[in-house]
């Protein structure tokens, strides 16, 4: 699955597309593995397809052994 190119996703519609819940992806930016998102003026968080590249790398890299310090 691919987001459309240039579309900006809510954090639920991240869930959705890697599977990753919601806890997930701000535990992960918290540490750093994901950069602050731009927020809309309602505060919501905007991801595009470089962030959810970015999370699938790091599922794949988890599922090789590799942990959250090593990624």
């Amino acid at each position: 699955m691919e987001t459309a190119e240039g579309r900006r996703l809510k954090i639920g519609e991240v869930a959705n597309w890697t599977g990753l819940s919601i806890k997930t992806i701000r535990y992960y930016e918290s540490r750093g593995l994901l950069e602050q998102p731009p927020r809309t003026e309602g505060g919501y968080r905007l991801y595009g397809p470089e962030e959810v590249a970015r999370l699938r790398f790091v599922q794949r890299a988890k599922l090789l052994g590799l942990t959250l310090e090593e990624i």
